[in-house]
């Protein structure tokens, strides 16, 4: 990591989770990442995104995670430090402010507080990103894991994702595979859809 990188910081983060690492770097971090998922349950995921599933999809993934990994965090800070996650936006002071508090409730600048950090933002976007569009799917009719299903196959959240590779973002298109594949594959395919099945059958239930 270059010495200049603030600890802490928006940019301490790209530099220290798995998403933008490679080689053995990567390796370790993503490792992290999995060792911490596999500790939760997805069927608890899905009862808890049940019962928590309100307005913002963000702050009910979000907190629901958090919640299962024993993270005290604020959810609104989640979503706030996720806004600038990517190596080509420019970090507000809010997402740097609220990117700060996370680290300091995740356990203080570690390559762990990172994977931890990094769950919560890479679920927040993408697993609300897919219970959208599967929204009006749920609307018409269609079962919550079917609607989900259908958008994964047809229409996933994420068509590609960013790779840092030699200084240089680099996108990686993600078709026909909406979570990866390979070293690199989503750690948590479960727990999203988990997630995403637990909100979507709470607005079911609601709808009648």
């Amino acid at each position: 990591m270059p010495t200049d990188v603030p600890l802490g910081s928006v940019a301490w983060l790209r530099a220290s989770v798995g998403r933008f690492s490679n080689g053995a770097d990567h390796a370790r971090r993503r490792s992290l990442a999995v060792d911490l998922l596999a500790e939760v349950e997805p069927e608890v995921l899905r009862r808890k995104a049940f019962e928590a599933a309100g307005d913002d999809p963000r702050l009910v993934v979000v907190g629901v995670l958090a919640g299962e990994l024993g993270l005290p965090v604020v959810a609104a800070d989640v979503v706030a430090a996720a806004a600038a996650y990517h190596p080509h936006v420019t970090p507000s002071a809010e997402a740097e402010a609220a990117l700060g508090r996370l680290v300091a409730a995740c356990g203080g600048p570690t390559e762990l507080t990172a994977a931890r950090i990094g769950l919560l933002i890479q679920a927040c976007e993408a697993t609300a990103g897919l219970i959208g569009t599967a929204v009006p799917l749920v609307r018409a009719g269609k079962p919550p894991e079917e609607a989900v299903a259908e958008v994964l196959r047809a229409k996933p959240p994420v068509s590609h994702t960013r790779r840092r590779v030699g200084g240089e973002d680099v996108l990686v298109p993600l078709a026909g595979t909406p979570f990866g594949a390979g070293p690199r594959e989503c750690p948590g395919p479960a727990h999203a859809i988990a997630l995403a099945t637990g909100v979507l059958a709470a607005l079911r239930v609601t709808r009648g």
